[in-house]
């Protein structure tokens, strides 16, 4: 029988910007990656990521805080089995993670086209379609500014 090492379970709170990083020391330091999650708390999204070390029986987590538009780098290739859960994140919560290895196209669970994030609390979804309309809102700005001093550039013409 081994022997039982745990000197207690770790769970740090990172910036999003440092996320990969720290991802990276884990895998660094040979831990297994176990799983990832989403949960909606206070108008945020509270993303965990869960490693084993199996030789010391110990656990831990890194958790990133985030604002529903937030965009979120994939693990997914420093850990590949992360692209299940990534996939999993967005297409119930609406987590935004870019650039996931494999990517589902949120045909995981394969949900009816009425059903749209349904881990997401009502007030989440609203607060999330509000957030989202003030980024297309704003996309759609900043291209008629483009276009507008593009045509001035060029004398007029189109």
């Amino acid at each position: 029988m081994a022997e039982v090492i745990n000197a207690g379970n770790v769970q740090i709170e990172v910036p999003l910007d440092k996320l990969l990083m720290e991802v990276m020391k884990m895998r660094d330091r040979g831990l297994r990656f176990d799983q990832a999650c989403a949960a909606y708390v206070n108008e945020k999204f509270e993303l965990s990521y869960s490693f084993s070390d199996d030789d010391a029986y110990r656990f831990e987590n890194i958790r990133v805080v985030i604002d529903l538009d937030e965009e979120v780098p994939s693990v997914s290739n420093i850990y590949p089995a992360a692209v299940f859960y990534e996939n999993e994140m967005r297409e119930l919560f609406g987590v935004r993670i870019e650039m996931i290895s494999f990517d589902l196209h949120d045909k995981l669970y394969r949900l009816g086209k009425d059903v749209v994030y349904p881990m997401l609390p009502e007030a989440g979804k609203k607060k999330m379609a509000e957030e989202m309309a003030a980024d297309k809102e704003k996309a759609e700005k900043e291209e008629a500014e483009t276009a507008s001093s593009d045509a001035k550039e060029n004398g007029g013409e189109q």
